[in-house]
């Protein structure tokens, strides 16, 4: 019992460990890149179907596809939304990303609105990395344990509440924040942003 312990114990803390030295890596990347502007940027955004995403982890949709296919064919459709899924949350998380390194370069402008839009759209970002963040661990977890149907269910009404009631609206709000400072600051830039995200 005492050896079960002690190697939780050392795991929690490579973890944590391993937690803080990528923090640390971002941080480093975020100073370097200062000097980003968002015209250089627009390129580099990945359009998100939030649509498609919202259909894929929908309760009514997973009971229907349950109904429609057997087991062998339901996995394959499973599997399929989990890599859509994971595509999804990783384009949200690199456009966050983005937006953070604009948000960043604003945030010593001399216009206090648009430093604080700069501020929030920051935050904003944040939010949406680590609803980002949970949700593919949890479905990496789902991917390397899907032998074990208990764990396979859970982890999806797991990914189903953190999608539906964290992650989508905090993604919206982020799109609402980098809307509110390219209407002020990169009026040229706003209807392509918009599409972009």
């Amino acid at each position: 019992m005492s050896n079960t312990m002690f190697a939780i114990w050392i795991g929690l803390a490579a973890g944590i460990l391993l937690l803080f030295l990528y923090a640390a890596f971002l941080n480093l990347r975020r100073r370097q890149s200062q000097g980003v502007e968002l015209g250089d940027l627009m390129n580099s955004f990945l359009p998100v179907n939030v649509e498609a995403l919202s259909e894929i982890i929908s309760p009514t949709q997973q009971r229907h596809l349950q109904e429609t296919y057997g087991p062998e064919e339901l996995l394959k459709v499973y599997r399929q939304q989990v890599g859509l899924t994971m595509e999804c949350l990783r384009r949200m998380a690199h456009n966050a990303a983005l937006l953070q390194q604009v948000g960043y370069t604003q945030l010593s402008s001399g216009n206090q609105l648009i430093a604080s839009l700069a501020q929030e759209m920051v935050d904003a970002g944040v939010h949406v990395r680590l609803y980002t963040f949970m949700g593919l661990i949890v479905l990496h977890v789902r991917n390397a344990l899907q032998w074990i149907p208990l764990v396979s269910a859970a982890t999806c009404s797991d990914i189903q509440g953190l999608v539906s009631s964290s992650l989508l609206p905090a993604y919206a709000q982020l799109k609402d924040k980098a809307d509110n400072i390219t209407c002020l600051k990169f009026t040229s830039l706003h209807e392509a942003l918009v599409q972009s995200l």
